[in-house]
């Protein structure tokens, strides 16, 4: 059954802080990856060391949208429904982060690439400066760490059936945690001009995904 319902499960954290800093971010030499994406391992100081990519799965530069995925899902769809999802969420478990068989950005970056947990997007947002900015066109978020490096997330909104909503206004990124409270569904960080802050989801609507790794 088809819905344009938009609903969100959990409450979300906003966090407020804006400044403005240069970006400097390092080549990954060490990634084990097959595809044209020129992606960067940017350290930005936080207590974990987790580098996190300056560009989105499917980008080719950090403004790019890239693709939009389902949780779960390593392939994109035409129509974003409850029909369409086709993902095994109980063999997915509670986090399937590293994954390939779930895990798009360890599918397409191999190594310890892997998509970003609930803790990995809760720290970021609690160890960063946030700024609402543009590049290239595109309006996003830059988490802007505590040693001056930073990334740059684009508003690219979310999609459900066959449209993409709030594009410009909002970006909507993938995490590997599952919404412990319903069967199906995902944990998600938005992002937009008041801060970012992650919140449940129904794991069929598509959104951005963002690669980690550990340094």
């Amino acid at each position: 059954m088809k819905t344009t319902k938009y609903l969100l499960l959990g409450a979300a954290l906003f966090s407020l802080a804006f400044t403005s800093c240069s970006k400097d971010d390092d080549d990954d030499n060490n990634s084990s990856t097959s595809v044209e994406f020129d992606t960067h391992a940017v350290d930005l100081g936080l207590p974990s060391g987790t580098l996190w990519a300056d560009q989105n799965v499917g980008a080719k530069a950090p403004e790019e949208f890239g693709g939009y995925y389902a949780w779960g899902a390593i392939v994109t769809y035409s129509s974003y429904t409850s029909d369409t999802y086709k993902v095994d969420t109980k063999s997915a478990g509670a986090d399937w982060g590293g994954n390939p068989q779930f895990d798009i950005a360890t599918l397409t970056y191999g190594g310890n690439w892997r998509t970003p947990n609930y803790s990995d997007y809760n720290e970021l947002i609690l160890n960063t400066k946030k700024e609402w900015t543009e590049i290239n066109g595109a309006k996003g978020l830059k988490f802007i760490g505590t040693n001056g490096n930073s990334v740059f997330f684009p508003a690219a909104g979310y999609s459900i059936e066959e449209s993409f909503q709030r594009v410009g206004f909002l970006g909507a990124y993938v995490s590997s945690s599952a919404d412990p409270g319903y069967d199906g569904a995902g944990i998600r960080t938005e992002i937009n001009a008041g801060g970012a802050g992650q919140a449940g989801y129904y794991g069929y609507q598509g959104g951005s995904v963002r690669a980690i790794k550990r340094k």
